[in-house]
């Protein structure tokens, strides 16, 4: 069975949604008053890597 495949234009809407996404909710996890968790760490290095993939996917596009 084929898959369907996306076009460039429909790829990029879909990464640009998921970035703008990440980015909000970075904005919730990241918390700069009081003292953040060690979850909280990891959830926010994680995002950040995440936009970052996106972002050098975008690049690609």
């Amino acid at each position: 069975m084929n898959t369907a495949t996306q076009n460039n234009s429909s790829l990029s809407d879909t990464l640009k949604a998921r970035k703008a996404y990440l980015i909000a909710l970075l904005k919730i996890v990241d918390t700069s008053i009081g003292k953040s968790t060690a979850t909280q760490k990891l959830t926010i290095t994680a995002i950040k890597a995440e936009i970052g993939l996106i972002e050098h996917k975008l690049k690609k596009c």
